[in-house]
């Protein structure tokens, strides 16, 4: 029987504070576009993987994730949304968050569970109960404190998994090396599968706790980021744009071994400005915002979402537009939705250059060996 995952990054920006998050320098605040994944459900033939992830960075900052939620259920038996402890309450839609099978919340290691009391009491007031807290258990994490973190889990009545950054190397052996000789601990069977993962139960005190250890094996998942590259996991060669993919190039990722699972110690960052023959600059930072603005139709909305301050990035578009000689945004006040914001004829041109030279980028770091 083949158990497919496919990881969803449907968002690269984050309103939390997880610190020595890798994500928000590999993904640099794009947004999923909105024809990634009805592309893949035309290519699957009917086949549904058995589980869709929603991963983080905060999947919920995406301003079409209803959207996103839907397709992914359709080509998915269950779905895990992932969001980090710190996130904003008001960033999130409930309405999504109680139809997903589970809600996942990450707990780094260095941060305390406490600081996340208020966004699960507001979740389970809603009538939210499926929740789990996923504390992440690394090489370098103290196991004192995990077991500490465990403990207030306990109180509060959620599910517990332990396990790694998902697509990282797991230390579910070390976890068990440390807690063997407790005496209120009892160690479990490996019963099958979790995320990527193998996974086994342990009781403490007779509360059950779900450690993940080995990666699955073999190893059958799709790892879609926020710019629309599939690969088999963000640590593959092995990539191919959702414009690009055929069905024999998404069979080929899903079927193909596991690549080697490490996590660089430098991630390259890539920033795209254009620049006139005169020297006028379009930085980086405001084709993003251009990016969003096409998405959200909203000015505010894109500047919310890349946590700028409206005012500023107002200002210096009109400066550029004004260089330029040329509009890059229109606002149109009124109406049902109460105004929105769309990008004009030349900037439309100048984002799918910006996009098609960021994806060739893209696809070319992860082609090197």
């Amino acid at each position: 029987m083949v158990m497919g995952v496919i990881v969803v990054q449907s968002s690269g920006r984050c309103d939390a504070t997880c610190a020595n998050c890798i994500w928000r320098e590999r993904l640099s605040g794009v947004m999923l576009p909105g024809d990634v994944l009805p592309r893949i459900a035309s290519l699957l033939d009917g086949f549904k993987f058995d589980e869709g992830i929603l991963m983080c960075p905060n999947p919920f900052l995406h301003p079409k994730i209803r959207i996103i939620y839907d397709e992914l259920r359709d080509i998915s038996k269950r779905v895990t949304v992932f969001i980090p402890l710190t996130a904003s309450l008001s960033n999130l839609r409930v309405d999504v968050l109680a139809d997903m099978d589970m809600v996942s919340i990450i707990v780094p290691p260095t941060i305390d569970i406490k600081r996340g009391d208020t966004l699960i009491r507001a979740l389970e007031s809603r009538g939210i109960d499926h929740i789990e807290a996923y504390l992440v258990f690394n090489s370098s994490s103290d196991p004192g404190e995990i077991l500490r973190k465990i403990g207030e889990c306990m109180k509060r009545g959620l599910r517990i998994t332990v396990g790694p950054s998902l697509f990282s190397p797991p230390s579910g052996d070390m976890f068990i090396e440390s807690i063997s000789a407790r005496k209120d601990v009892e160690l479990g069977l490996h019963y099958g599968r979790k995320y990527l993962y193998s996974a086994m139960k342990v009781f403490l005190n007779d509360y059950p706790i779900t450690l993940l250890m080995s990666p699955m094996d073999p190893c059958r998942h799709l790892y879609v980021n926020p710019y629309g590259i599939i690969s088999k996991c963000p640590n593959s060669n092995f990539s191919v744009s959702y414009r690009e993919m055929t069905r024999e190039v998404l069979r080929k990722i899903f079927f193909s071994p596991c690549p080697d699972n490490k996590n660089p110690n430098f991630v390259p960052k890539v920033e795209i400005s254009f620049v006139t023959p005169s020297g006028i600059k379009i930085p980086g930072d405001i084709m993003e915002l251009l990016e969003l603005i096409s998405q959200t139709r909203s000015f505010r909305a894109a500047c919310k979402i890349m946590g700028v301050s409206p005012s500023t990035y107002w200002e210096r578009i009109r400066d550029i537009e004004e260089k330029l000689g040329r509009r890059l945004i229109v606002s149109v006040k009124g109406g049902r939705k109460k105004g929105i914001t769309v990008l004009t004829g030349v900037a439309l041109d100048l984002l799918k250059e910006y996009q098609r030279i960021r994806e060739r980028v893209l696809l070319s770091l992860n082609e090197r060996s």
